[in-house]
């Protein structure tokens, strides 16, 4: 009996090191969480992805997209918005929502509206409603949220992305609607659009429609009705509706292909002019004429906007060479406005210290952004590069350590950490 006690001690401490081992190889992009939800009476799950610097600091907040579909689409929409956030910088980093389905037949019920003939057991408003009072606060409570919201459906779901713009537009700031199902109930969603136009005025939302090579999806007869009523709201001087739409057929895709294209260019309208050239930031002749170009983004994110690195770095390099003056005057600036960024920018000066000879220098501002920002692998991973230029090779052996196991506890991407593991090697 003994022994046989032991052996089962052994076993479960055995099953529990496997499955660590497991979990430290998988490759994961978010969390599946649930919320109790009283509306719906029921458990909602739902998956949440969060972007490389989500860990990095508390001062940046970050725009959420709310996806319908999201069991379904999750996954491509996620590694689509890390290569155009993260990676590209086309747009900002966003936090990911993707609401899942309890089957299709409460996902039917979900996304479709209430009619007591033909669809008794539609229940959209009320799946609207759990979003709005319930979904949505747990999030902006337990993340970095932005004050913007994106919602995006495809199919059904983007027959229930419509319907929300219709009836509550304010609900989100834009709206994704892939090859919507418009013919649900013999086409009655366009009959809306005009009771939509009388009943709303200065939205400043942005609707983008898509259709791949599909017919009888209601998509166009919908279109239509858009633009006879946005031409009678000019021609009879009304106020303006705020809709900013865009609607895009895509012959080369189908019903299912249509999302990933769609998403991808809907976003970069959104966010058009985010990305800026250096030819456009070489016209820049003070940081004032380069906020008036970020503005529109700073007051969609708030206070916790980021300035995209890039653009900032490169400002940082022209004014070093051009006017120090005005490089003390950015500084100034970004603390008080732009606080996201000051680690950025101090991390951005300290390398361009270390780039021109001036290494001592260039360290002292690292240390000094490291104390500030210990949470960032990329802060630390600057300062171990100067102190290896400075052949301060333990110093720099430390830091590599410390921003690599960094890295790891806030599941930095992979190559990012196969770098930081060959720096560290290195140094013998």
């Amino acid at each position: 009996m003994k022994y046989k006690s032991i052996f089962i001690i052994f076993l479960f401490f055995y099953s529990f090191s496997l499955l660590a081992q497991i979990n430290k190889n998988e490759i994961t992009i978010g969390k599946r969480l649930s919320i109790q939800s009283k509306i719906l009476n029921e458990v909602r799950f739902y998956d949440v992805y969060l972007p490389p610097s989500y860990g990095t600091s508390n001062k940046i907040h970050y725009p959420v997209i709310y996806l319908i579909d999201g069991d379904y689409n999750f996954h491509y929409i996620t590694g689509l918005i890390e290569q155009l956030s993260s990676i590209s910088e086309k747009i900002p980093e966003m936090i990911v929502v993707g609401i899942a389905d309890n089957g299709q037949a409460n996902y039917i019920n979900n996304c479709t509206p209430f009619n007591k003939k033909n669809n008794p057991n539609g229940q959209s408003e009320k799946f609207l409603d759990f979003i709005t009072t319930e979904l949505q606060p747990h999030i902006n409570k337990n993340y970095k949220t932005a004050k913007y919201d994106i919602l995006i459906g495809q199919s059904l779901g983007g027959l229930f992305t419509i319907n929300v713009l219709l009836s509550r537009p304010k609900s989100f700031n834009a709206y994704i609607a892939i090859s919507p199902s418009l013919w649900w109930d013999d086409y009655k969603t366009e009959n809306k659009i005009k009771s939509f136009f009388e009943k709303n005025d200065n939205l400043n939302t942005s609707l983008y429609l898509s259709l791949g090579n599909e017919k009888g999806m209601g998509v166009f007869g919908f279109q239509n009705q858009l633009d006879i009523n946005t031409f009678a709201d000019e021609f009879y001087k009304n106020k303006p509706l705020g809709l900013n739409y865009t609607f895009k057929q895509y012959p080369n895709e189908n019903h299912n292909s249509v999302g990933l294209i769609t998403v991808s260019d809907a976003l970069k309208l959104f966010f058009k002019n985010y990305d800026l050239p250096h030819n456009i930031l070489d016209r820049f002749k003070t940081f004032k004429e380069y906020e008036k170009a970020v503005e529109p983004f700073s007051e969609m994110i708030g206070k916790g906007f980021r300035l995209p690195n890039r653009q900032l770095n490169y400002i940082i390099n022209f004014f070093y060479n051009k006017n120090i003056v005005e490089l003390k005057k950015i500084e100034k600036t970004i603390k008080e406005k732009y606080p996201a960024s000051l680690g950025d920018y101090f991390n951005n000066l300290g390398n361009i210290y270390v780039k021109k000879g001036k290494i001592k220098k260039g360290i002292i501002i690292l240390k000094m952004n490291k104390k500030s920002n210990p949470n960032s692998p990329e802060y630390l991973t600057s300062l171990a590069d100067a102190y290896f230029k400075n052949k301060e090779f333990n110093k720099a052996k430390i830091n590599y350590q410390d921003a690599l196991d960094l890295a790891k506890k806030q599941h930095s991407r992979q190559w990012y950490i196969n770098q930081l593991k060959y720096n560290s090697l290195k140094i013998k």
